[in-house]
């Protein structure tokens, strides 16, 4: 009886590792902004909703630093997951935004939404669904949504 408890109580534990090790490495690679979207008032913004609409991406690499662009600028800074209490930290966040597009003005809005400026990093809560959904959350019914590419 012990053995058959210590067998089951390895194997839970090795699934848990396994499932942990997937979830860090799967925000890994390019991401592309689809939507932004309010839970609470039911409104999904897509970037055919702006005139002259951009494609906004965001690569997040090994090395735990990102790069991404919007048609017109650049960004990119370093960053860290808390797996845990499912938090995307920006540490730093470097863009030239200049002249930018409404849709592109609303994703540094809704990014510098979470902006702590005790900690002067960007904090957000993440969700990953499928396996290739990335949830940026800005509130608590509000949040981007990526789709990997």
């Amino acid at each position: 009886m012990k053995n058959i408890f210590l067998i089951l109580l390895l194997a839970l534990i090795s699934c848990n590792e396994d499932e942990t090790k997937s979830q860090e490495t799967i925000i890994l690679g390019n991401w592309k902004l689809t939507s932004i979207v309010n839970e609470s008032n039911g409104s999904i913004l897509v970037p055919n909703d702006f005139l002259n609409s951009n494609e906004i991406t965001i690569t997040f690499n090994q090395e735990l630093d990102f790069t991404g662009n919007t048609v017109i600028n650049n960004f990119s800074g370093n960053y860290s997951i808390n797996q845990k209490e499912e938090l995307l930290t920006f540490l730093n966040f470097s863009t030239t935004e200049v002249n930018e597009t409404e849709w592109g003005n609303l994703f540094y809005q809704s990014l510098n939404s979470n902006y702590n400026e005790q900690t002067e990093n960007w904090e957000n809560p993440y969700e990953i669904a499928q396996g290739n959904i990335l949830k940026i959350f800005y509130s608590e019914q509000e949040y981007m949504t990526f789709e990997k590419q």
